[in-house]
């Protein structure tokens, strides 16, 4: 692909303008931990909302998923679509645990439920999994999309992006990186539409987009090969549950929201753009196999439709958007992968009382090093035909045991440490299956499939958290007290719920709205 002058100069400014933003609010000091990795819990509603958008959308999304569903269809908008169950918890479930608490971390909160052994294995698995799992993703994604572009190697490019993306993010905190996604989440819709509408147009609308048989349906027989109706179970109940309810990067946003209503509201609007996403980074997919099915890298349909749909000057923008989502993802992960490190393990472990410069110095040089163990293990996303299968098939099985946990956690006093940190510490093992099983495959031929077997994990999971903690000695009553859900706990604390009093303000309304769309959406193309 060949860019002219103001393609490059639109690139340019573009990265000009996000270092900037992650300079310019990034520059003041950070005199506690809480101002560096939870921008001072003062984030509104609307920049938590874009900055979950932009945190969860990389090329995972631009170039895995559009290359996904340009192989199966549109049952891969389930990825975008299929959000609101886990969304629901975590409004309703969640959050009020998360900001009435005070919590920074997400393993912080299981040392609460359960105590010191749950917190370190949570800990460490998210620390792995950022580094090794989603950050080498990305970087792959990214510099495989800037080489077939440019035509630089890989390796170029993934240095380029950890350099510019983590020099603002190591800098400025959370607050860098939640302003510059507001930024980003909105180049990366205008990008993702516009080649969505230029492809609708192209084509001849959606019925020429959607196609015909198991492409054209959001929900698949259970004998599919790939994407089952039960894999969507998986996906929905164990992965998205662990995304949006248990995830730091996620969630680190709604940490620092300024009160309860802004945390809520901000999740609410995540869901109402998930509606566009799919538009964004899965209908690109539908709309490359209705141009060209024969396609030799599904990989590569986005940067296909790139070439063939945008007029030159387009060009600049939907490259901005790309590298948009790169550099939000990157900075999201290194952030929450230091917060994680200095506040649940540093700290924690920690024989000496540090200052909370110290500690933001540490995280800064945690930083840091995430970046480096995120492109030392790139070569490991090569094993994979589908990038957004890597990320998808080793997730599913990691998040079962946490999901079990954390649910259980927050809906049964019964449930205790002794079986919270044994079923926890079944997440290392999982997430290795999937590494074996492209090598050497083992599963048995009814769970083969990665998803499906998933599913099976998640269901073992709960009925191992259940017996556990029926066979080890129950958790003092006070510790769980108010660590267990109660129905008070949908209501809003008294002087969060007055400073809000109309009925436009009302979460509850904005929330049946969110899932009324969905629910229209899946009778629709069920």
């Amino acid at each position: 692909m060949r860019f002219g002058i103001i393609d490059t100069g639109i690139l340019i400014t573009y990265l000009a303008t996000v270092a900037y933003i992650g300079f310019h609010v990034g520059r003041k000091e950070k005199k506690t931990t809480r101002d560096y990795f939870l921008a001072g819990s003062k984030l509104p509603w609307f920049a938590i909302g874009l900055s979950m958008v932009a945190s969860s959308i990389s090329t995972e999304q631009f170039i895995g998923e559009v290359g996904y569903a340009y192989s199966y269809g549109l049952a891969v908008a389930n990825w975008e679509w299929l959000n609101f169950p886990a969304l629901s918890l975590l409004i309703w479930l969640f959050v009020p645990f998360y900001i009435r608490g005070n919590i920074t971390t997400m393993p912080e909160f299981l040392e609460r439920r359960y105590g010191v052994a749950p917190r370190t294995i949570f800990a460490l698995l998210t620390i792995w999994s950022y580094a090794a799992v989603n950050l080498a993703l990305v970087l792959y994604g990214g510099g495989l999309t800037l080489n077939y572009i440019f035509g630089f190697p890989i390796w170029i490019w993934v240095i380029l992006l950890v350099l510019v993306t983590g020099a603002y993010t190591v800098y400025g905190g959370l607050t860098s990186v939640v302003w510059t996604d507001v930024f980003q989440a909105a180049l990366l819709l205008i990008g993702g539409l516009a080649i969505f509408g230029i492809g609708f147009h192209k084509v001849g609308g959606l019925g020429a987009i959607i196609s015909t048989g198991n492409r054209a349906h959001l929900i698949l027989p259970a004998d599919n090969p790939v994407l089952p109706w039960t894999a969507m179970v998986a996906l929905a109940l164990s992965t998205n549950v662990w995304y949006f309810c248990g995830n730091q990067y996620i969630n680190q946003r709604v940490l620092g929201a300024k009160d309860e209503w802004h945390a809520k509201m901000g999740v609410v609007l995540d869901g109402f753009l998930g509606i566009f996403l799919a538009l964004a980074v899965t209908f690109p997919g539908l709309i490359a196999h209705a141009m060209n099915p024969n396609l030799k890298d599904p990989n590569q349909a986005y940067p296909f439709l790139i070439t063939t749909l945008l007029p030159p000057i387009l060009k600049g923008v939907i490259l901005a958007a790309l590298v948009s989502a790169i550099m939000s993802t990157i900075s999201s992960l290194v952030n929450s992968t230091a917060t994680v490190f200095t506040i649940d393990i540093y700290k924690r472990f920690s024989k000496k009382e540090k200052s909370e410069e110290h500690l933001i110095r540490v995280g800064r040089y945690a930083g840091a090093i995430v970046l480096l163990v995120g492109v030392l293990c790139v070569p490991l996303v090569e094993l994979w035909k589908y990038i957004f299968a890597y990320v998808q098939q080793i997730w599913v099985l990691l998040a079962a045991p946490t999901v079990a946990v954390y649910v259980v956690g927050v809906l049964w006093r019964r449930a205790t440490n002794t079986a919270a940190t044994i079923t926890m510490s079944l997440s290392f093992p999982l997430a290795i299956v999937p590494f074996v099983q492209k090598v050497h495959p083992f599963l048995p031929a009814a769970v083969a499939n990665i998803y499906v077997f998933g599913l099976v994990m998640l269901i073992f999971s709960f009925v191992l958290m259940i017996i556990l903690s029926l066979f080890s000695e129950a958790p003092p009553q006070e510790k769980v007290r108010n660590l267990h859900f109660n129905l008070s706990m949908l209501k809003l604390p008294p002087k969060v719920a007055a400073a809000r009093p109309h009925w436009y303000q009302s979460v509850v309304l904005w929330w049946a709205i969110f899932i009324a769309a969905f629910l229209a959406i899946y009778i629709k193309f069920w």
